[in-house]
């Protein structure tokens, strides 16, 4: 096919700004949409290839994935050979892993259905995944499995059929998008389903090139016309690069802004156009040249500057490394993809030979990983240790005793202490959790029964649902269930709730403007009315959540129970373990650094909104309240909280407690209850 400059220079208006956007950049907050007019371009470039030599007899499909691999993989292996050798010096055993698998992943060009099970593209931690990008890689070769072998298929039934079969097909992916994205986002992101319909838009640019009829061509041909439209779709995808954001729903009708102006572009900014003249300037055709392999490497620079600061790196450092991601694209692109495009240089077969052989070297080195938990062994054993502790499990089912003891109770729950006279419940969400192993352990000293009971992801309040998921997470349900047993049952006379109550009430997850933000999507809890879900506005939501607080805490102490609420946990904002691993692969020693503490300020000012909520709470004699800052914050460090002290861990991640620090907050309890009892 002829060469046209204007589409190298289209590369550059997508790579640019997925380059800026993964920066953190906040004037490109669309700069994804890059990924949806390469996935166009892809589409128009390699339909041309295969309907030009279906045409003049010449087409090979074991030609075309040979034209795929030189086009793919030298760049790619490049890529994924440094960043393995980064990684094994620089991420701690978890990030390893997650990297060993993805880099399965990307050698079966499977990442994007593994990275559809891990999370979604948004947030903090994606940010420091190396190969996060190459979903998109992944969704243009399986395209690309199947489209030669669909046309192959439909080219013996004629042109209309072909025609009419593909549209038909692109439809169907347009609309399946619409419905995920906003019943499986996550999903409709990720997967070639989904996407498909945007390879396709490209494809119909080819399809319209190739079959057009001349007659119809009479006012499109004219000069002023195509200087419109082509800087119309110029325009369609400037809107979208600096318009949308994480909340625009993608892929879905929205897309069609930059994919359709995408279209736009590679028909009429042709020849004699202005919008040509700038996409074929010298600095854009440049740019677009080398843009593949710019894309591969933006990401894991980006990537391991994140891991290795311990902190969210500066605009300008950020900056210099976008510059840095172009450099080496460059010397990628002259020294690798050049050579490996001639077949007078390299062989077929040597192509074929490097693609399997890598592929089985990099699945081989994954595997391991992911067998060795990140190749933990590269760890210093003092730290392994205290890592390990950290991150032992705080409860499972073996945790509880035989569900059929006689005591009364009907064994739904989980029954830590056996005890024939008088129980403690423990409730809460997974902050609750955390502490079930410690307790169990202290109760069973103090001879008193324990019963545990958590829902994931709820307030132990009732009259309360997750407004933010499905129904089914029976957040209501449960509660009223929970509540309604421990009022009707006599031998339970204490409760503990136990919560992380800040995130109810704010809705949003911690940052603790250090550069420790946790990653996750906002919770959204609200209020049932007579049986009724019900969505308040911003202005009434936190004064309904804190009375949905206090009414539940009363209905308690009205039925005769006695209650203990455990105020915040200070949230750390760094997965603590990582972070403490993080700091010893940076070659910092131990002991362990004293920088894995929050602010004491942050702190209160995050659970302002929470502490009043349980302030309101009326005092009462059976009403014991416990606060946990009091242990972690502002005594060890002044106006800081601690995370850990001489080695010992006091966090498995972000915000639970490890077993270690689950125990400071047990014996604060206990010492309490033999007080009120």
């Amino acid at each position: 096919m002829k060469y046209r400059k204007e589409i190298d220079g289209l590369r550059a208006i997508a790579v640019i700004p997925v380059i800026l956007f993964h920066a953190g950049f906040s004037q490109f907050t669309g700069g994804f949409v890059g990924v949806d007019v390469f996935f166009v371009i892809s589409g128009y470039l390699i339909t041309t290839i295969i309907l030009s030599e279906k045409e003049s007899g010449t087409f090979s499909l074991l030609r075309f994935y040979e034209r795929r691999a030189r086009r793919v993989i030298p760049a790619l292996f490049l890529v994924l050979v440094v960043s393995s050798f980064v990684s094994w010096f620089l991420l701690s055993p978890s990030h390893m892993k997650d990297f060993s698998q993805s880099l399965i992943a990307v050698s079966l060009f499977t990442s994007n259905i593994l990275f559809w099970q891990e999370t979604g593209y948004w947030g903090v931690e994606n940010e420091l995944k190396p190969l996060l990008h190459t979903w998109s890689l992944a969704v243009e070769e399986q395209y690309y499995v199947f489209f030669p072998l669909f046309i192959m298929v439909v080219w013996k039934f004629g042109k209309h059929w072909m025609l009419i079969s593909f549209a038909t097909i692109s439809i169907a992916s347009l609309l399946f998008a619409q419905w995920t994205a906003f019943n499986a986002p996550v999903a409709g992101f990720f997967l070639l389903p989904t996407r498909g319909w945007e390879l396709a838009v490209g494809a119909s640019v080819a399809f319209y090139e190739l079959y057009r009829e001349n007659n119809s061509r009479t006012l499109l041909r004219h000069k002023n016309t195509r200087e419109l439209l082509s800087w119309l779709g110029l325009s369609f995808i400037a809107y979208a690069i600096f318009i949308f954001d994480e909340n625009t729903p993608l892929p879905s009708i929205y897309t069609l802004l930059p994919t359709t102006g995408t279209l736009l572009v590679i028909i009429f900014s042709s020849k004699g156009t202005y919008s040509a003249r700038l996409l074929a300037s010298r600095l854009f055709v440049t740019v677009g040249l080398v843009s593949y392999s710019a894309y591969l490497w933006h990401q894991p620079l980006f990537s391991f500057a994140r891991i290795s600061s311990l902190q969210e790196p500066n605009s300008p450092l950020l900056f210099i490394l976008s510059i840095v991601s172009l450099i080496l694209a460059y010397f990628t692109w002259k020294y690798v993809e050049t050579p490996f495009r001639n077949s007078t240089t390299i062989s077929r077969k040597n192509i074929f030979s490097l693609t399997i052989f890598g592929s089985i070297l990099f699945i081989v080195f994954g595997l391991i990983g992911h067998l060795t938990d990140g190749y933990i062994f590269r760890i210093d054993e003092k730290v392994k240790q205290v890592i390990q502790t950290a991150k032992k499990e705080t409860y499972s089912r073996d945790l509880c005793e035989n569900f059929d003891i006689v005591t009364g109770l009907d064994g739904e729950y989980c029954i830590l202490v056996k005890n024939k006279r008088k129980f403690t419940f423990l409730y809460g969400d997974s902050h609750a959790q955390t502490l079930a192993h410690e307790a169990k352990k202290a109760f069973f000293e103090s001879g008193i029964g324990l019963i545990f009971e958590n829902q994931y992801g709820c307030p132990p309040v009732t009259g309360v649902y997750r407004a933010n998921v499905s129904q089914k997470h029976l957040c209501y349900e449960r509660n009223t269930e929970v509540y309604q047993y421990i009022i009707g049952n006599p031998m339970i006379d204490h409760v503990v709730l136990s919560a992380r109550w800040a995130l109810y009430i704010e809705r949003i997850r911690f940052d603790n403007k250090e550069g420790g933000i946790e990653p996750g999507a906002r919770v959204d809890i609200d209020i049932v009315d007579n049986g009724k879900y019900l969505y308040r506005e911003d202005s009434g939501y936190q004064t309904a959540i804190a009375q949905a607080y206090a009414n539940s805490v009363q209905s308690l102490l009205d039925a005769g129970k006695k209650v203990t609420i455990i105020y915040p946990i200070p949230e750390a904002g760094w997965n603590v373990p990582d972070y403490l691993t993080q700091y010893h692969l940076s070659d910092l020693g131990l002991p362990l650094p004293s920088t894995a503490s929050t602010s004491y300020k942050v702190f209160k000012s995050r659970n302002r909104r929470a502490i009043h909520a349980l302030d309101m709470i009326k005092e009462n004699e059976n009403l014991i309240r416990i606060f946990p800052e009091s242990i972690f914050c502002n005594n060890d460090i002044l106006d800081r909280c601690i995370t850990h002290k001489n080695n010992v861990v006091f966090y498995k991640d972000d915000d639970h407690l490890s077993n270690d620090g689950a125990r400071l907050v047990v014996n604060t309890i206990m010492s309490q209850l033999q007080c009120v009892r």
